[in-house]
């Protein structure tokens, strides 16, 4: 039997913490020029968007069992779910297929407004090695982004480290419109995370994680782009913003790497191009101004794609 439940309007407001209270964007205002390093990070923002929802909702998943909710709904799915989605459990016992349902307008914690549904595969409890979840993406826009996505996620078990590592392959496709050209940007990575915190609990604000992963960019079936992590991205989700880590975009003989810092929870990553670095906000998806690049957009073959 399906157990439904709307997650309460108030349990949200536990999930900020002082100085990481930022409004939200659509990344409708992306510079007019479309440069990949601001599209790259309007997709980070994206992606952590729900990637917090669906770690809260397969641990939930896992809790499940004999229609007991443990705790409550606010400690089943976590003080920082939030309260517009409604989750659905097909199954007691696993396999189990889990699906989140964001209603018209619905934020979390990035200030994102989501609609659509993902709906989570479970094959096992997510604590168990060997345990895969398939990830699907079905008709989710965010502001005027388009979103389909599929991952597919395996436990591989306790590192070194005594830290839990979840390996991931996806594919997923973003489709907007800017200047009266539509953009489809296509992105094929493979990667892992290693949960330092949080991965055995269903809340937001103890998660800490290093993200790392390789593949391809996509632009309109004609630009390819290869994307690797040099460093190893420090997620820690009582920040909006990655800690610190490094990315590298390469097209041809071209590089541009995004350094996200040393540690603080700060809204600045610094992109560098051809010898030259600038700062660009995270929140916003923006260039700082004072970026005096005129010639800059990802379809250029050489400076400031």
């Amino acid at each position: 039997m399906k157990k439904t439940w709307i997650i309460a309007v108030g349990v949200i407001a536990a999930l900020f913490i002082a100085g990481c209270e930022q409004s939200g964007t659509s990344f409708e205002e992306l510079d007019d020029n479309v440069t990949m390093a601001e599209e790259e990070v309007a997709d980070l923002k994206s992606a952590e968007a729900t990637n917090s929802d669906i770690s809260s909702a397969r641990f939930g998943g896992h809790l499940l069992q004999g229609g007991m909710m443990v705790g409550g709904s606010h400690l089943f799915f976590g003080t920082g779910f939030p309260p517009c989605a409604t989750v659905t459990v097909d199954n007691d016992e696993f396999p189990k297929t889990i699906t989140i349902n964001y209603s018209e307008g619905c934020t979390g914690r990035m200030g994102l407004e989501k609609k659509g549904v993902i709906t989570i595969y479970m094959s096992d409890t997510i604590l168990n090695e060997g345990a895969v979840y398939t990830v699907t993406y079905e008709n989710l826009t965010m502001g005027q982004r388009e979103m389909s996505k599929t991952a597919t996620l395996t436990n591989e078990g306790l590192n070194e480290n005594d830290n839990w590592v979840i390996s991931f392959e996806s594919l997923s496709t973003t489709t907007f419109e800017k200047q009266g050209e539509v953009y489809t940007i296509v992105r094929d990575f493979s990667g892992e995370r290693e949960w330092l915190t949080g991965f055995d609990t269903p809340e937001v604000v103890d998660d800490q994680l290093l993200v790392s992963c390789s593949g391809s960019i996509t632009v309109n079936d004609e630009l390819k782009f290869a994307k690797t992590t040099i460093e190893p991205l420090l997620i820690d989700r009582t920040c909006r913003w990655p800690l610190s880590g490094i990315v590298e975009i390469t097209r041809n003989d071209e590089t541009m790497t995004i350094d996200y810092g040393t540690g603080d929870c700060d809204n600045i990553a610094l992109v560098t191009k051809d010898g030259e670095s600038e700062e660009i906000e995270l929140n916003s998806g923006k260039f700082r101004k004072g970026f005096q690049h005129h010639k800059r957009h990802m379809k250029q073959n050489k400076g400031w794609w």
